[in-house]
């Protein structure tokens, strides 16, 4: 699910999607050495979370 994420383009997940994003976020936090990178992997959890329990939401990538 994160190797879907184009820096440069636009990628929008569904709450059917967001299971599966945590499991990888999760391991992602779990490899993360920066404070701050920490605090914004975090701040996406929370959105995700959000996603996953409300069908109208949807987690939204949007690259450069």
């Amino acid at each position: 699910m994160l190797d879907r994420i184009d820096p440069y383009g636009l990628l929008e997940l569904t709450p059917a999607e967001m299971t599966q994003f945590l499991g990888e976020l999760d391991v992602l936090v779990a490899n993360v050495q920066n404070v701050g990178e920490g605090q914004v992997l975090d701040a996406i959890r929370g959105l995700a979370e959000r996603c996953l329990v409300d069908s109208d939401v949807r987690l939204r990538f949007v690259g450069d």
